[in-house]
């Protein structure tokens, strides 16, 4: 014997399904917001100062959460581990930053070396 006929749960979940709050005005502010901090970040390049200035903007800013920080982390280390915390993440900024360094001087030396 079933407590619920088939029609009756049917109806529950419609109702349910309808209570769902889906994607929010909100986390389409939050998904801007992450966006254009790694944008920005992105931007930046091997410019110490600008990155320097986002990278302050970043760690002040009242707006940003956790778990914001984290993502806009993942996205400007393309991909790599994703951090745990926001310290972490805002290491792992830094240290993505010195990875741009490095590489732009290394290519500058290795045009030097060159013989075409």
């Amino acid at each position: 014997m079933s407590i619920f006929s088939f029609t009756e749960a049917l109806g529950t979940l419609k109702g349910q399904m309808a209570k769902s709050k889906g994607r929010t005005k909100q986390n389409v502010q939050d998904e801007a917001l992450v966006t254009s901090y790694s944008n920005r970040l992105t931007r930046s390049g091997s410019n110490r100062p600008v990155f320097e200035v986002i990278l302050a903007e970043l760690k002040a800013d009242p707006r940003l959460t956790a778990a914001q920080v984290v993502a806009i982390a993942h996205r400007y280390a393309l991909g790599s581990r994703k951090p745990s915390s926001k310290a972490t993440a805002l290491a792992a900024i830094s240290k993505r930053f010195v990875e741009i360094v490095r590489f732009e001087s290394k290519n500058k030396v290795a045009e030097k070396t060159r013989p075409w």
